[in-house]
Formats: structure tokens, sequence, C-alpha cells
């Protein structure tokens, strides 16, 4: 009975989030401009609506020779739940067809990749948080599908976890490649 309380709840946790299950989510690309046919650009599209103004906190890191930027723009609790949502734009790009995402915020390497490697620490209760996972075992996160980004394009990406004790007001929040970014807070 309770395992069933708990899927009802991520459930309606991802329906909250404006996704739906069955249908993986992919980060989007916030480049206005269409690829040009000789770059063979992928990008894919999600229903993530993200203030602009609102950086949390943020911080650079680099990857396959891309040197990139992550800014958390979202950190939302919702009942039993924590919405996270960040960017990356590339700040120096290495060449070729850009960097190439993939599994740089993958936990592990592996050919679907998602945001699963991202983790938050209730350091207060010293608590890790892994991203939730759907009744299928899948990350509620998102799904990183063939996503090449050059200098100044940026995507966005999500997930979702456990909601830490309503008394904790920030979390540090692990990033793959990018490291930690302490003190961040849920509104």
């Amino acid at each position: 009975m309770r395992l069933t309380k708990v899927l009802t709840l991520v459930t309606a946790a991802v329906l909250a989030a404006g996704c739906q299950l069955g249908q993986p989510s992919s980060p989007q690309s916030t480049e206005e401009d269409a690829p040009s046919r000789s770059e063979p650009v992928k990008r894919a599209s999600t229903a993530v609506t993200v203030p602009p103004d609102r950086v949390l906190a943020g911080r650079e890191g680099t990857f396959d020779g891309h040197t990139f930027k992550v800014e958390i723009v979202q950190l939302i609790r919702r009942e039993r739940f924590v919405n996270l949502t960040f960017t990356a734009t590339v700040t120096k790009d290495g060449g070729g067809l850009g960097w190439q995402v993939h599994n740089s915020f993958s936990a592990v390497p592996k050919q679907n990749p998602t945001v699963d490697g991202v983790y938050l620490v209730d350091v207060r209760n010293a608590k890790k948080h892994l991203v939730a996972l759907d009744s299928e075992g899948g990350c509620v996160c998102s799904r990183i599908e063939a996503l090449f980004l050059k200098q100044d394009q940026s995507a966005v990406f999500s997930a979702t976890f456990a909601a830490p004790p309503a008394d904790v007001g920030s979390v540090d929040v692990h990033i793959p490649n990018v490291g930690t970014l302490a003190n961040v807070p849920i509104s």
C-alpha cells in the first residue's frame, strides 16, 4: 500500500512539473537562431519555462575542451518533492560541432543519458537526495538526446527529488563536471 502511495505522489509531482510519464523530457535550447544546413545541431524541447532574470547559484565547468556555465534558476518545494531547474551555457567553444552534452550530467555513462548524476545535499541532516525514479525505474529528470551547444548557446535541464524536511531552507546542489553549489535556497 505504501509503494502505491509513493508512486502516486511521484506521478502527481511529474504532472505538476509539466511532464507526462511515458514521454521523456529533454533539455530546451534557448538559442533563437535555427541551425544552418552546415551545422547539424539537434535541438530538443521541453515545457520548462525559466525566468531569465533569476539565478540562485552558478559555476563554470569544463568537459571535452569546452567551457560552460551552469546556473541554477529554480529550486522549488512542492509538498514532498523539490524541483530543480538549471541552465548550461557554452562560454568557450572547443570547436567541432560544439559541446556534445551527452553524459556530462549523468551518474554513469550510458546510451540514453539523463541528468541523474545531479543530487542535493541536506547539510543540516547529513542526507543526500538522489533524483526521484518513476514507476519504471527511470529518473524524473531531463533526458539528453543528441544535444550539441556552440558558443553562447544554452539548454535547460530539470530534475525532481524527495524534499528535505520543511525546516530546511537551503541545500547544496552537486552537478557532475561542475562541482557543488553551496547553500542554494529552496523557495
